[in-house]
């Protein structure tokens, strides 16, 4: 029987995604690589169990007019889940590269939907989103609840969860969160890149590479992120503007860690590239993303939208398509994820975790980085795809010549 329905309006900052994607892309994807047999039936069944726990999975927008839309799950079908069968080694990525660029059509909704790539002994489940319903965190809770099979539902009907908004410390906006999202968002534009069909592509470090670059982190006083968006901003030659990701749960009260929805926004991180020493401009790069993750940085970030409730949608589509397509504002995008979900499942296991964005046509690379069970799976989406996945391979090629370079302590010690 279906589930009552129910609905919410949009947020300032949820109708602000909504608008956007009437105009851009606005597509994630998720590829869980699976040992063991699928089971389609079984699959189909968690997935109807998740869609109660998580009524976003099955939601669509409904618009009343040029300034407001809700969000509800009437009328909207059932997630689908298609099943492909293998025919190459690489059938789950080019399955993963068709799906990104579907649009979903938000006025029927569902805002989800997933394919089963089928390879005997082992499978792919692939999760896509438009961007409204989910992040990262979001979707490694829906590919855990799949995995994990069928389970017992709430006893009472689901509510679409409280977006961000309101959940921040500190909801009602101010003037001076509206210029701290203009500055966030401002940067010398970047000539589009080669336009051409969009390409993911993949590649992982193993257990014993990951500590190895994890613990040269911990011992040089920096992060992974701000390693890689060092030696990605280190193939330039000059300033450069990266696209970083945040989790916002980390400052929402309550903190949303069970829901899936939009709990993430994103900043742009200068980087002036003149520092000699690759882990001295790491350490640089660490403590200015550090103070941008902090309440008082990331809240103007979502809260400002609250300051624009007049534009109609359509002109916020509108004036993001036209930016977009006259140039870049980030030289690359680096979003870092650790879900520590688990990786065995029963008879299945996960093997891997990647995900892949659709969000720009502007062809600047969009680099995910998702840690699970000690490794790190990686994978880059643009429409450039010569010039982004050369960009790939120098940056970690000097990532790998900084792990073997002496640290600064220890040439101390030995002169």
């Amino acid at each position: 029987m279906r589930e009552r329905a129910t609905r919410r309006r949009l947020s300032a900052c949820e109708r602000f995604v909504w608008a956007a994607g009437q105009a851009l892309p606005v597509n994630i994807a998720f590829i869980a690589r699976i040992q063991g047999r699928a089971e389609p039936s079984r699959l189909r069944e968690a997935l109807a169990a998740a869609r109660r726990r998580h009524p976003l999975l099955a939601a669509r927008v409904a618009s009343a007019g040029r300034w407001r839309a809700w969000l509800t799950t009437e009328d909207v079908p059932d997630p689908e889940l298609r099943l492909v069968r293998a025919t190459a080694p690489d059938s789950w990525a080019r399955v993963a590269e068709e799906e990104l660029q579907r649009p979903f059509d938000t006025a029927a909704g569902p805002l989800t939907r997933f394919v089963l790539v089928d390879a005997g002994d082992s499978f792919d489940l692939i999760s896509v989103y438009h961007h409204l319903a989910a992040d990262a965190s979001s979707a490694a809770i829906v590919i855990h609840d799949i995995l994990r099979g069928p389970a017992e539902g709430p006893s009472e009907p689901a509510v679409l969860p409280p977006p961000a908004d309101a959940l921040l410390p500190r909801p009602r906006p101010d003037l001076s969160d509206l210029r701290k999202l203009a500055r966030s968002l401002s940067s010398p534009t970047r000539p589009a890149h080669h336009s051409g069909p969009l390409t993911f592509t993949t590649w992982s470090l193993g257990e014993e590479e990951t500590s190895t670059i994890l613990a040269r982190c911990r011992a040089e006083g920096t992060t992974l992120q701000a390693a890689l968006c060092t030696a990605f901003a280190r193939d330039f030659g000059r300033p450069v503007h990266i696209a970083v990701a945040a989790d916002l749960r980390r400052i929402l009260a309550p903190a949303a860690r069970s829901s899936v929805g939009l709990y993430a926004t994103s900043f742009l991180q200068p980087i002036d590239t003149t520092t000699p020493d690759f882990w001295t401009q790491a350490r640089k790069v660490k403590a200015d993303i550090h103070r941008r993750l902090t309440p008082d940085e990331l809240g103007p970030l979502v809260r400002a939208y609250r300051l624009l409730p007049f534009i109609p949608h359509q002109a916020i589509g509108s004036l993001l398509h036209r930016s977009e397509t006259q140039g870049a504002r980030f030289d690359v995008s680096i979003s870092n994820a650790r879900l520590p979900i688990p990786t065995d499942y029963g008879p299945l296991r996960l093997s891997a975790l990647y995900g892949a964005a659709h969000t720009s046509l502007s062809g600047a690379p969009l680099v995910l980085v998702i840690g699970i069970n000690g490794r790190l799976c990686l994978s880059v989406t643009s429409t450039d795809a010569t010039g982004s996945q050369a960009l790939c391979k120098r940056a970690m090629s000097h990532l790998t010549a900084a792990l073997v370079s002496s640290s600064p302590a220890s040439s101390a010690v030995s002169d």
